[in-house]
């Protein structure tokens, strides 16, 4: 057997769904004719630019502050970021992190973040508990970091959350971490108050039980990148989960980080910065972690992020998700109307999951092995298959999972297409 200097773990490591999607589609434009080649609905970005007022003040401060620019910047964040983060999410969620304890600004996106809290918590072994179907980088992330990740599969995730007997019965002696959000990708579903109240109360049983037999306690990891893309306002649905008591006075903000981060809300992704809130113990813990992984978020992406946090620019944000909403709606509707095409109305995000299992046998007998490289290869639109949010889960061979965040007239082409292909079978 040929020898290697790569650990197991990185030669385990799938490839990366989104990047090898961007890589595929770049091959196939190459030899496109004018006009046919494939509509990227893969990877979870708005068309609409960032407000050139986030450009602006970076500008501005690279005039006034260029020593600041360029020079080593705090572990946890500049001050002023710090502030106007709580600031913001005091406005948003109705909660209040102390901004000099309990927050940290991370490089890396809100991924960057993901990767300071496990690398915080994770030993070898331990379990992480993700409810399937999920976003794909977890379980090569937790695996990174040398934990397991243990699928609990929702049955009905459109319109269900994990239960809080399916979470109690997969919680065991190994298990450290259970990870939840706002918004669940790629089905957006959201988790409402009363779902996450009753999963709080499961997560405070067990840890009161540890807490008297001196274990440690079983961690919530609050992943939120779809945060402001949910109209109704998280803020009448996260309290429980970050702040909230169970009824015999367990706080879960003790066992609970909360990351997000600018991407997705104001157009961010390439900035790549994220932010933790958690409790001062934790926040202290993670700052001795980061400035080992990679010091500080870059000061460029600060002052920009620190721009984007201000309050005049909640309406930017909302504004945003009401167009997104629009256009995700659209879509939906010229989908469903194509005979036995699933599209449900997400509750939250700017994506969808489209379930094209009634055309699983047709798909097969043409040579395709799941919907997702049919409608590639015959409508040239990109998409990422049902299989990579739930590995292993075949009933998920057939659906697949858009970005809606493109132009009206764009989307309207990815229907046409998508109709088209499917009418051929």
């Amino acid at each position: 057997m040929l020898k290697t200097a790569f650990s197991s773990t990185a030669m385990n490591l799938r490839e990366s769904v989104t990047h090898g999607t961007k890589a595929r589609i770049a091959s196939i434009n190459q030899t496109a004719k004018p006009g046919e080649e494939v509509i990227d609905l893969s990877i979870g970005t708005l068309d609409d630019l960032a407000d050139t007022r986030i450009n602006d003040a970076v500008i501005s401060f690279i005039q006034t502050n260029p020593r600041v620019i360029h020079e080593f910047a705090p572990v946890k964040g500049f001050e002023f970021l710090r502030n106007s983060i709580s600031e913001r999410i005091e406005r948003f969620r109705k909660v209040k992190f102390n901004p000099d304890t309990e927050i940290m600004v991370t490089p890396g996106g809100i991924k960057g973040a993901i990767t300071v809290v496990f690398q915080t918590f994770l030993n070898s072994g331990d379990e992480v508990i993700v409810p399937l179907p999920n976003w794909p980088h977890y379980a090569d992330m937790i695996e990174l970091h040398g934990g397991v990740m243990k699928g609990v599969v929702v049955s009905d995730f459109y319109n269900k959350a994990l239960s809080p007997h399916d979470l109690d019965q997969a919680i065991n002696d190994a298990t450290k971490m259970i990870i939840l959000g706002d918004c669940v990708n790629p089905s957006g579903k959201i988790y409402s108050y009363e779902d996450q109240r009753l999963l709080a109360e499961v997560v405070a049983k067990h840890n009161k039980n540890r807490i008297k037999n001196g274990l440690p306690q079983i961690q919530v990891l609050f992943d939120c990148p779809y945060e402001s893309h949910i109209l109704n306002g998280p803020q009448t649905i996260s309290s429980i989960t970050l702040h909230g008591e169970s009824e015999n006075d367990y706080h879960m903000k003790d066992c609970t980080t909360f990351v997000t981060g600018p991407g997705k809300t104001y157009g961010m992704h390439g900035d790549r910065l994220g932010y933790i809130c958690s409790s001062a113990t934790t926040v202290s813990m993670m700052e001795r972690v980061q400035v080992n992984l990679n010091s500080f978020a870059s000061t460029y992406a600060q002052v920009a992020t620190n721009e984007a946090m201000q309050e005049y620019m909640d309406e930017v944000a909302k504004s945003r998700a009401i167009n997104s909403r629009i256009n995700l709606q659209s879509f939906t509707e010229k989908l469903n109307a194509i005979p036995d095409v699933y599209v449900p109305n997400p509750e939250g995000g700017f994506f969808i999951f489209v379930d094209l299992s009634a055309y699983g046998k047709k798909i097969e007998q043409s040579g395709f092995s799941s919907a997702e490289e049919f409608i590639l290869e015959r409508a040239k639109v990109a998409s990422i298959g049902g299989l990579h949010f739930a590995e292993g889960i075949t009933d998920l061979k057939h659906f697949i999972r858009m970005n809606t965040g493109r132009s009206s007239e764009c989307l309207a082409i990815a229907a046409e297409r998508i109709k088209t292909a499917l009418q051929s079978l």
